[in-house]
């Protein structure tokens, strides 16, 4: 009995010696959750060439809507509800330009980018362009940029226009949603 512990203890030495670890920890699994989101105005999200629009979807044009995808992100205080958005099986996440970029009226540009969503979490702090801080309130949520304070996502009062970002709600700026679990 001796030998016997001895020998295992002798493979357990050289495997260790090798860079063999018997047993390693599991890598932090991120859970991909799936919802659906729409505008106070009933608007759901749909692709059309490369971009995310808002629009009223009926009849067969109800299947083009795209579920949103997200994961939390732990790089970020929890209280303030951090998440990660992405289309596509979370395949295409929704990203902001840092600072003011290319938008319209001074606001950071709002882009789909083909990245895994379940990566981006443990990229620390290089994750905010991905991440968005979720309010809720009175049965309404909104999503504030990590990357850029004080700007949301947006849509726009008129249909069939691309997702965007937005620092007032206002006639033309819907920054209020709807947020259901598939």
């Amino acid at each position: 009995m001796a030998s016997t512990l001895a020998l295992l203890l002798l493979l357990l030495l050289r495997a260790e010696a090798e860079g063999f670890a018997p047993c390693q920890a599991p890598a932090l699994q991120t859970k991909v959750f799936q919802y659906r989101i729409w505008d106070v105005n009933q608007k759901s999200l749909y692709l059309r060439d490369d971009q995310l629009l808002a629009g009223h979807l009926q009849g067969a044009n109800a299947a083009l809507e795209e579920k949103v995808y997200w994961v939390p992100n732990r790089a970020f205080e929890p209280a303030r509800q951090p998440v990660i958005l992405g289309i596509r099986n979370g395949t295409r996440c929704l990203g902001t330009g840092t600072g003011t970029g290319t938008g319209t009226d001074g606001a950071p540009a709002l882009r789909l980018q083909d990245v895994d969503i379940r990566e981006l979490p443990s990229t620390g702090d290089a994750s905010a362009a991905f991440t968005f801080f979720r309010s809720y309130k009175d049965g309404l949520w909104r999503f504030e940029s990590a990357a850029n304070p004080g700007w949301f996502l947006c849509t726009s009062a008129r249909g069939h226009q691309p997702l965007g970002l937005s620092r007032h709600h206002d006639a033309t700026h819907l920054l209020d949603f709807y947020f259901q679990l598939c």
